[in-house]
């Protein structure tokens, strides 16, 4: 039978009880082994008593270590410092100054213009070459801007040079346009003096026309070009000679070119060009809208 709660001053008159009688020698009779069990019963509530009390005080210990100091200007207190995540310093495309032995239809040279006009248009050519440089196959190798050509671009690798051009500028109805491949059914392909122009359907309401060209030296080029807006777009990848270096054929297909045209980060720059042009508008175009 389980024994009753007691009042406290019950509780303490028989523990002092139990501590006179706990050095007495037990009885002899039959109450001899329930006076051992009743000892052994204190010692171990006694013993779960003093467990849980050092248990408490190791748990309050822990508690108050792990408590964060103070925000105020005491010794050693600092704020929380998070790392700042590294920055990507923006790429810096160089400018490659040359003088071509060669080159197909070279751009007018850039007018002289106001810093904030060079700077503004700078930093569209750097734009540019970066998506040449993403955008187009490993194969044209590194990308610089050509100095004295807002759009032209050159293309270095062990192979060669390569001459890029990535031209949006005002439209002019100035001189004869181009009858190649006006009036042609989109895809078909129309031989001219050994090179080879389609139409082309870039998006639901622009339509191009590419060239794929072969010069003398059997070197191969290709080019779009294409009304967008209020300018005229030509976007190619042709052979560049220049003193110390050697010309190469396109590694890339008018289709290729095409794709490259179609890629959204293009167009973007593209009609970003045409809202606000970096080039002079041309006397001669062989654009083509429908």
């Amino acid at each position: 039978m389980q024994e009753k709660e007691q009042a406290p001053g019950a509780l303490f008159v028989r523990g002092a009880m139990s501590r006179v009688t706990d050095g007495l020698a037990e009885p002899v009779g039959l109450t001899a082994g329930a006076v051992r069990q009743g000892r052994r019963r204190r010692l171990r509530a006694r013993l779960a008593v003093g467990g849980a009390a050092v248990c408490a005080a190791a748990l309050a210990a822990t508690g108050l270590a792990l408590l964060p100091e103070p925000s105020g200007g005491g010794a050693g207190s600092a704020p929380l410092q998070v790392a700042a995540a590294p920055t990507a310093s923006p790429r810096v495309f160089p400018t490659t100054t040359v003088a071509p032995t060669a080159s197909p239809s070279p751009s007018p040279s850039v007018p002289v213009v106001p810093e904030a006009e060079r700077l503004r248009i700078e930093d569209f050519r750097q734009r540019s070459a970066a998506v040449l440089q993403d955008l187009l196959p490993p194969e044209i190798g590194a990308v610089s801007l050509l100095s004295d050509r807002v759009a032209d671009y050159l293309g270095t690798s062990a192979q060669g040079d390569l001459l890029l051009r990535f031209s949006v500028r005002p439209h002019s109805d100035a001189g004869p346009p181009s009858t190649f491949c006006t009036d042609t059914p989109i895809g078909q392909e129309v031989q001219v003096k050994g090179s080879t122009c389609k139409r082309v359907q870039l998006t639901d309401g622009i339509t191009g026309t590419t060239w794929a060209g072969l010069d003398g030296d059997g070197r191969t080029s290709a080019s779009v070009a294409f009304r967008l807006g209020n300018s005229d777009v030509s976007l190619s990848v042709s052979p560049y000679a220049r003193a110390g270096s050697t010309p190469v054929s396109s590694p890339l297909t008018v289709d290729q070119v095409v794709a490259f045209a179609q890629q959204p980060r293009v167009m973007a720059l593209l009609e970003e060009g045409d809202l606000h042009p970096v080039e002079e508008a041309q006397v001669y175009s062989t654009a083509y809208e429908e």
